[in-house]
């Protein structure tokens, strides 16, 4: 029984300075990130959530322009009306023969009989086409077809608009929280009296997180630039 007894002291003693070292190990570690909590907030986790929020809200905002070659042979099948007068010149003496039927004067009667005349080359006869032509032939295409497609207008504006939602709330609440040690009084008091702290009110990150921007590019006064070639 005694040495049980010894053997539990010892085991409580033991056990009293792991967890003594524990928590000053964890004490120190807390510290330490108390310390360095701006300089994450600032630099690791606000930067990377309004990274998100904001390229989320760009590629909704995106169009893709591309130009496209088009080369093709395209079917042409139809039927072409003409109905038309024209004139045309006969390229060879055109002889032609045909009956005929002569009245004598005087009452001297008919005489059947056959003419024979010949249309003279270089003759212009005008004449008049009424007719339907078959057209069946390939017309090759070769052009550039310049297209822009809003992402907005595509099934991809959904999943850009749920992931756009999902992230906005910590981008308000990272935007209004302090971002340095001197504004923490202030923001404490704040809190305490109801004063103005709603950390999900909405912040210029949130409300135009994606401002002037084409193609990843924003200008010096804020207005887009069209892309090259644009």
């Amino acid at each position: 029984m005694q040495q049980f007894r010894v053997w539990w002291n010892s085991f409580k003693t033991v056990a009293i300075w792991i967890s003594f070292i524990t928590n000053m190990v964890l004490l120190v570690v807390s510290i330490l990130l108390l310390m360095q909590v701006f300089q994450i907030k600032n630099g690791i986790v606000e930067p990377l959530v309004d990274g998100l929020h904001r390229n989320f809200v760009g590629l909704d905002e995106a169009v893709i322009i591309r130009t496209i070659e088009v080369s093709d042979n395209i079917p042409v099948i139809f039927d072409l009306p003409v109905n038309q007068q024209t004139d045309v010149v006969l390229t060879a003496d055109v002889p032609l023969a045909a009956n005929a039927t002569f009245t004598l004067p005087g009452g001297g009667g008919l005489i059947n009989g056959r003419v024979d005349i010949v249309l003279p080359q270089n003759l212009v006869l005008p004449v008049r086409f009424s007719m339907n032509v078959p057209v069946n032939t390939q017309i090759p295409v070769d052009l550039p077809v310049e297209v822009e497609i809003p992402l907005n207008e595509t099934q991809l504006h959904d999943p850009f608009v749920n992931l756009r939602e999902l992230l906005e709330p910590y981008v308000r609440v990272l935007d209004h929280l302090p971002e340095r040690w001197g504004q923490v009084p202030d923001f404490l008091i704040n809190a305490w009296q109801g004063d103005g702290v709603n950390l999900l009110a909405p912040s210029a990150e949130s409300a135009d997180p994606w401002p002037g921007f084409t193609t990843g590019v924003r200008s010096e006064t804020g207005a887009a630039i069209s892309p090259p070639g644009g």
